[in-house]
């Protein structure tokens, strides 16, 4: 998480605060932090609460930065796509998309958990956005329909966050 890390240390260097100093006013070790700055550990959102006003962003801002360094371009691009043209504000891109894709196709979410051998209740956990996407499921989705894998993982990321963390972070990209 480099862009992330990158960030932080540029905004406590203009406070002359060092990671250790920062670790200690939000009640964490030096080493948790550093897991979360490079990806390691995730930040909990008691933890984010605790850091913003250190680092004078806000909560979009600061995600956005995380953004950066999980997912390329392409994923947050599509994903700011899907969102702004969804037409349901209360269902999950994921679901609605998959739904479709199998209806086009003819087939149930039991044959498709067959043809990718994964276990349907598994499958109808992922696909509900319940669990998450386990690589391997996200690899053979690709495969039984016939799209990229950045496409599927757009949709995920899409369901996530809002648009402006998404848009925000394509900003920086």
């Amino acid at each position: 998480m480099k862009f992330l890390q990158d960030k932080i240390d540029k905004i406590l260097n203009s406070k002359a605060l060092t990671r250790y100093k920062l670790s200690q006013l939000i009640g964490i070790t030096e080493a948790t932090l550093c897991q979360m700055t490079t990806g390691k550990a995730k930040f909990s959102d008691n933890i984010i609460n605790k850091i913003l006003p250190f680092l004078e962003v806000s909560r979009e801002e600061f995600e956005s930065w995380t953004l950066v360094d999980k997912y390329s371009k392409e994923v947050l691009k599509l994903a700011v796509q899907s969102k702004k043209f969804f037409p349901y504000k209360k269902k999950l891109i994921l679901t609605t998309k998959i739904d479709a894709i199998l209806q086009e196709k003819g087939i149930s979410r039991t044959i498709l958990s067959k043809e990718i051998k994964y276990s349907q209740s598994g499958l109808n956990q992922i696909i509900t956005g319940k669990r998450t996407m386990p690589k391997s499921v996200l690899e053979r989705l690709s495969n039984a329909f016939e799209i990229s894998q950045d496409t599927i993982l757009s949709w995920i990321v899409a369901d996530r966050y809002s648009l402006q963390i998404l848009e925000a972070a394509c900003a920086l990209l």
